[in-house]
């Protein structure tokens, strides 16, 4: 299982604003994009530079993939991942999670 600080899903201008702030402060960041093309992951990896995060190495682009559930207690603290093609599952550690639409939470029970 691999830690990261901060799981982006997607890469709209939100996506490359909360990449490069996150990067700017030093943290690791995993960005998920679904689709297959790797010119995607090149594009989106030239528009963080451009605007201004230059950490390259504390950057992961993984394409062909996307965001299967985020969860955590009081937080987000794993993000699991699915790879399109293979339907294959992998989980990260994150501290943070930047979903590319809003995402309902889910009401709090008590039982």
């Amino acid at each position: 299982m691999r830690t990261v600080d901060l799981v982006v899903d997607g890469d709209g201008s939100a996506a490359v604003a909360a990449v490069v702030s996150a990067l700017t402060r030093g943290q690791c960041v995993l960005v998920v994009l679904r689709s297959l093309d790797a010119r995607a992951a090149r594009r989106l990896r030239r528009s963080i530079r451009e605007a201004g995060g230059g950490k390259a190495g504390r950057l992961r682009i993984i394409t062909n993939a996307e965001v299967a559930c985020a969860d955590g207690v009081n937080g987000v603290e794993a993000v699991v991942i699915r790879q399109v093609s293979t339907g294959r599952l992998w989980a990260v550690n994150a501290s943070a999670f930047c979903p590319s639409r809003a995402v309902p939470r889910r009401p709090l029970s008590a039982e």
